[in-house]
């Protein structure tokens, strides 16, 4: 049976840079206190830090849209409930930390990299799982039997196993970005289960950027779906849930985003030799159609009309690795009968109508995986960013 080993809570893990341009590990409490000192999330790769932002923002969507900045039980009764509750953040300047500690100790337990019953972001154990060395896990690093890296950054003992800070970052990763070369591998199976990319790596992702840390937080907290008037469900992250072990199922579109942020896209368990990480076991998690998928905030959008009805559908559109992000500025802005902008585009255009976004530029980045024709392996991961008058997003604009 596994020992309870390095709580994600008190353990350093979280790359974030401070606003000295230092880099440094933070604990996710630590982070929470210190989020107004920081500059932002400083991973290994710009999908890391969104993976990582959206775990961030799960914990957040699970405690203040039932919890008011005084610690009280009042969960959204109206859209004006939830804009006066992220007002009362944003004014704050730092998030109650005292509310944000009381919610996560009580989930301590479920918050170990390694646990006999319940490891973070994994199941307890695995069944006709493939496992994998640590350079898979690794997202730096990841390569596939047929493809090294002429140069690699890491070489040796420190590429075959990562530290439980570093194996706790990419295990986030995986979990968002993996591609679809794990179906079945190993497990001498002649019909494979169905085996889709994670959720991330289906999307071109766009998220907005504040002037430090809490602002990236709060601008990209969406208490209203689209920035209209409709609330969300009630928040279910995995770790207020039972774990799932079943192979590659089907489950409904999730209605809440700490339940998307959180989808386990892959089953996992982490491998450990002494104090280093060495490898892991991994089956194909949770997923849902992504055809109208607007529960998903930070993605751009492509309208593929049904061939038979001619009614609008849409699905996650994703980046172009060779297109500059201002040449699609009308995709982000745009919202019509044939287009659907991001959902964090309208949610911010929202709150300058409410007033209570008073910046001149908006900041925009955007991360995306490009694959190989059959999605086994990462060709690229890339990023861009873009600024924009924040009246280009009001009723005159």
């Amino acid at each position: 049976m596994q020992e309870k080993e390095f709580n994600l809570l008190h353990e350093p893990w979280i790359r974030v840079m401070k606003k000295d341009g230092g880099i440094t590990e933070v604990s996710l409490l630590d982070l929470y206190r210190r989020v107004s000192e920081l500059r932002r999330l400083a991973g290994e790769l710009p999908t890391q830090d969104m993976a990582v932002l959206r775990l961030l923002l799960a914990i957040l969507h699970a405690i203040f849209e039932s919890i008011d900045v005084n610690g009280n039980f009042v969960p959204f009764d109206s859209p004006e409930d939830a804009l006066i509750r992220w007002k009362s953040l944003w004014d704050m300047g730092s998030f109650p930390i005292n509310i944000i500690e009381k919610y996560l100790l009580n989930y301590e337990d479920r918050c170990y990299l390694f646990h006999p019953e319940h490891p973070f972001f994994q199941v307890p154990e695995l069944n006709k799982a493939g496992y994998y060395l640590a350079e898979k896990l690794n997202g730096v690093l990841s390569e596939s039997e047929n493809k090294i890296r002429l140069f690699p950054k890491r070489t040796g003992e420190s590429k075959s196993a990562l530290s439980y800070s570093e194996a706790a970052r990419w295990l986030i990763h995986i979990n968002s970005f993996d591609d679809v070369s794990g179906s079945g591998k190993g497990r001498g199976e002649t019909k494979r289960a169905k085996y889709e990319l994670g959720w991330l790596a289906k999307l071109g992702l766009i998220t907005a950027e504040g002037n430090d840390l809490f602002q990236t937080l709060l601008l990209n907290l969406i208490f209203l779906k689209d920035g209209s008037n409709e609330l969300w469900g009630e928040a279910k992250p995995i770790w207020e849930e039972e774990v799932r072990i079943e192979e590659s199922s089907i489950i409904p579109t999730p209605d809440n985003p700490a339940e998307l942020y959180t989808l386990q896209s892959r089953r996992i368990l982490l491998q450990r030799q002494e104090d280093k990480v060495t490898g892991f076991g991994l089956i194909g998690g949770d997923f849902f159609p992504e055809e109208n998928a607007f529960v998903e905030q930070m993605t751009v959008w492509a309208n593929q009309p049904d061939k038979t009805t001619g009614v609008a559908k849409y699905v996650p559109r994703l980046h172009d690795s060779s297109r500059q992000l201002w040449r699609d500025f009308s995709v982000l802005v745009s919202q019509s009968e044939t287009s659907h902008r991001p959902g964090i585009v309208s949610w911010l255009a929202r709150l300058r109508r409410a007033g209570f976004l008073p910046h001149y530029q908006y900041r925009f980045q955007t991360v995306a995986v490009k694959f190989d024709s059959k999605k086994m392996s990462v060709n690229d991961v890339f990023s861009d960013s873009l600024s924009f008058s924040a009246d280009l997003l009001s009723s005159l604009g």
